[in-house]
């Protein structure tokens, strides 16, 4: 049997079926661009140490996929939380050679993910993609187109990457989910870092990859950014939270996100 052309991963900490359903109905399409290829995608949702409500969380998740005839393997992370550890649970799983992320409360562009595919085909070398990423409000309104294009259209050279902008810039270059990798490449540097890191998990992962894979920046909107009460993002003191930096400087060192652990 051939294999899916996209493997989507989904960590998902808090139980809201509302927000996963738009995230599921996002993938329909994507999920028949890839049939007309004679492929497939494959959506693994991690259920990461939610509450406990009384509900099966398992059961809830099937029943969204199956109410937009989207198929999902349902995973627990039995081991430390954090979505960073649950997306690698994920990822043991995935088969398809393109990953994407897509957080609980999000929801992708197709037509972007086929472009960043493209791009990436039509790139000697190049392992990864990323686009633009608006942000939206709860109901799915527009409120904030991201941050302005850090990177000229075309390929990403390994030596004027994701963390030279980082530093540059103070914020990250684009959301790291916003983004088409090479499953292989996100395998060989380790995946998520593992440890109980509070913030900057996908961070770390863009470092490291983008420090050892030639990528490409694609001036295209590819996934959108729910902004709610709940977001991580929105937490008081979110922004102050210490994101490690010498972490991630030694992990790039060392070409690996398996380097540390607390």
């Amino acid at each position: 049997m051939t294999s899916p052309l996209f493997g989507i991963i989904t960590a998902m900490g808090r139980p809201e079926y509302d927000l996963l359903l738009l995230a599921a109905r996002s993938l329909v399409k994507l999920e028949d661009v890839a049939r007309g290829s004679r492929r497939g995608i494959e959506w693994f949702v991690v259920l990461d140490w939610m509450e406990e409500t009384g509900d099966d969380q398992a059961s809830l998740v099937q029943e969204v996929a199956r109410s937009t005839g989207i198929s999902v393997t349902v995973l627990t992370n039995t081991g430390p939380p954090g979505p960073g550890p649950a997306r690698n649970v994920g990822l043991a799983r995935v088969s398809a050679p393109w990953l994407i992320t897509l957080d609980s409360d999000d929801t992708i562009r197709p037509e972007g993910m086929c472009t960043l595919l493209r791009s990436i085909e039509e790139t000697p070398g190049a392992a990864w993609a990323a686009g633009r990423c608006p942000h939206t409000d709860r109901e799915g309104h527009r409120i904030w187109d991201g941050p302005t294009d850090h990177f000229a259209p075309g390929p990403i050279e390994v030596t004027a990457s994701f963390w030279e902008a980082k530093l540059l810039l103070g914020g990250l270059p684009f959301l790291c989910t916003a983004t088409l990798a090479s499953t292989r490449a996100v395998r060989s540097v380790g995946g998520w870092p593992e440890d109980r890191r509070r913030r900057a998990e996908d961070t770390c992962l863009w470092a490291v990859l983008t420090s050892r894979f030639r990528g490409v920046w694609v001036p295209e909107d590819v996934y959108l950014y729910r902004r709610h009460e709940k977001s991580v993002t929105n937490q008081p003191g979110f922004r102050q939270i210490d994101e490690r930096l010498a972490d991630i400087e030694a992990m790039i060192a060392a070409g690996t996100t398996r380097l540390l652990a607390d």
